[in-house]
């Protein structure tokens, strides 16, 4: 028997069981995000916590979406996609993009007039990038979207939405900074 053959025949390497994994998953504090696009005419927004920042030269960042998703399908038919930083007091447009299942138009939570950006862009948002798709990998049930930022918007300074342990919380610091600069870590 060949080397090739014993290969073919080895059992798939274990995996670690689903329910473990998305409880380990939901321990990783992350910043939350509404992926925008254009449907059928409308703004369209989903919310998303595997976001991340690829490069800044030239600025890429990727998002993972499920494959099945409208978002997922209308990002590959148009190749562009708006990302809009959500805030700790924009909990209910977090939630209106994660019900699963249901529409997720978002006219209600966008700015009107476009605020010079050509996706659709949360009202009040942190930030908001503009992308174009330059890369997109399907992995499992997903599609990863790499996408090259165009134009970006800042909103006012605030602080964060964050998602940890299956729920919406806000940051608080971990350390006191000191009058001289310093910081007292807790």
């Amino acid at each position: 028997m060949t080397v090739t053959e014993l290969m073919s025949r080895a059992p798939e390497p274990r995996l670690a069981p689903a329910a473990a994994f998305a409880d380990a998953m939901s321990r990783f504090a992350t910043g939350v995000v509404l992926v925008t696009c254009w449907i059928d005419g409308r703004p369209w927004g989903m919310t998303v916590s595997a976001f991340a920042s690829v490069s800044a030269e030239p600025p890429t960042i990727l998002v993972s979406l499920a494959s099945a998703s409208a978002s997922a399908q209308a990002i590959t038919d148009e190749q562009r996609f708006g990302v809009s930083i959500l805030e700790r007091g924009q909990i209910a447009a977090a939630r209106h993009g994660s019900l699963p299942g249901a529409s997720k138009f978002i006219e209600r939570f966008v700015e009107r007039g476009g605020a010079g950006t050509a996706l659709p862009a949360v009202a009040g948002a942190l930030a908001h990038l503009d992308c174009e798709v330059i890369e997109l990998h399907e992995v499992a049930d997903h599609t990863v979207f790499f996408g090259r930022v165009r134009s970006v918007r800042l909103g006012s300074a605030g602080e964060p939405l964050v998602y940890a342990d299956r729920a919406y919380r806000a940051l608080t610091p971990a350390f006191t900074p000191r009058r001289n600069g310093a910081s007292d870590a807790l």
